[in-house]
């Protein structure tokens, strides 16, 4: 399915495996969650927080992250700008510095696509076009962000919403910006999922373009097994999707150059009414935690 990159190991600092965990809401709903996750036996390793959550109250990640238990975290943003000409204003960054260190953030994930301008949000992660000018665009602002950071970045592969019109694919144009800025790969299997509602992408190309060496983190889909296959619910695709998405997990595991450091799951719009249970959450954290092959328990800063 997938082939060893010809690239080299990147240099840059990754870390050592930290195990599996959750997309985190900030929300009494998954408050609830965790706690009945713990109730239940089940334990995270690490934990993604979207930034934007925090955008008004910098410290309160720290509150959150506290009442998990201080794991290590990534925080998933997209307020740094990469596919802009525009750059965050100097709030913006020292907001980010700061959430960084509240949150034991380890490193962290910045989508790729258009995101408006410094004074201005266009609303939505736009799609990249897949130009040598943007590209170099996005280089040249990872380079700029990774002396910002005060941690590591990864970069995501974004859902295709409308036809490629650009050179690259999509996932030409994240190995291309990964290898070219020297930064990880976030690999989400669930933008591939999303896509089906736009653009199918051919996936099996998309994820040969993809220099596993480079993948730091993979995103999939996590619903409520119950509702997956109610039949009166009429989600026999969404069952299958997920099926693909675990199914296609384990085949990169397969591969020696595949070593993400993370796996987590995203159980708020995982095509399902209601989130997956905690038992199916505690169950699939542990199923991840086997495909990555080390003991997780462990104090990572």
């Amino acid at each position: 399915m997938t082939t060893t990159s010809e690239h080299p190991a990147p240099p840059h600092l990754k870390p050592p495996t930290i195990g599996a965990g959750f997309l985190y809401h900030c929300s009494p709903e998954f408050a609830r969650l965790y706690g009945e996750l713990v109730a239940c036996g089940g334990r995270i390793d690490f934990v993604e927080y979207l930034a934007t959550h925090f955008g008004s109250d910098v410290e309160y990640v720290a509150e959150v992250n506290a009442g998990l238990g201080n794991p290590p975290s990534t925080l998933h943003c997209y307020e740094y700008m990469i596919g802009s000409v525009d750059r965050p204003d100097a709030a913006t960054v020292a907001k980010l510095q700061r959430m960084v260190e509240a949150a034991n953030c380890q490193y962290i994930g910045e989508h790729v696509g258009m995101m408006g301008t410094t004074e201005q949000y266009s609303g939505t992660f736009l799609q990249p076009f897949g130009t040598d000018e943007q590209t170099e665009t996005f280089i040249r602002n990872l380079r700029e962000v990774k002396e910002q950071a005060g941690c590591a970045l990864t970069i995501e592969n974004q859902s295709q919403v409308y036809n490629r019109i650009g050179p690259r694919s999509i996932c030409e144009q994240v190995r291309d910006i990964a290898v070219g800025a020297d930064v990880g790969i976030l690999l989400s299997l669930s933008n591939f999922i999303i896509a089906e509602r736009f653009v199918p992408m051919d996936r099996e190309r998309e994820l040969s373009a993809i220099p596993l060496e480079y993948v730091w983190q993979v995103h999939l889909p996590l619903g409520n097994a119950a509702q997956l296959n109610d039949p009166d619910l009429g989600l026999d695709w969404r069952r299958a999707e997920q099926r693909w998405a675990n199914e296609t997990l384990v085949q990169l595991f397969k591969e020696p150059s595949f070593k993400p450091v993370s796996v987590v799951f995203e159980i708020e719009d995982a095509g399902t009414p209601s989130h997956a249970t905690p038992e199916e959450l505690r169950d699939a954290l542990e199923w991840a935690r086997e495909l990555l092959g080390e003991d997780t328990k462990v104090e990572v800063r």
